[in-house]
C-alpha cells in the first residue's frame, strides 16, 4: 500500500493527474482514480505554523489582571 502523497503547490498536483475535491486550513484535497481505486493525495498552500516555545519559565508565570 503506497503512503499519501504531499504536493507543495495546487499547479503540481494538477500537472500530475490530480483533481481537487475538498479544502483544508492549509490547502486542498486531490485524488486521483486509478485502476485500483483512488490515490489520495494533499496539497499544502500554505506552510504549517512552527511552535513557539512560552518564554516564561514553570517557575515564573505570567501575572494574570
Amino acid at each position: 500500500m503506497s503512503g499519501l502523497v504531499v504536493f507543495t503547490s495546487l499547479r503540481e498536483a494538477l500537472n500530475a493527474g490530480y483533481h481537487v475535491y475538498g479544502r483544508t486550513e492549509r490547502g486542498y484535497l486531490a485524488r486521483l482514480r486509478t485502476d485500483a481505486g483512488w490515490a489520495l493525495a494533499l496539497v499544502e498552500c500554505i506552510p504549517a505554523k512552527s511552535e513557539i516555545a512560552d518564554s516564561f519559565p514553570a517557575s515564573d508565570p505570567p501575572a494574570q489582571p
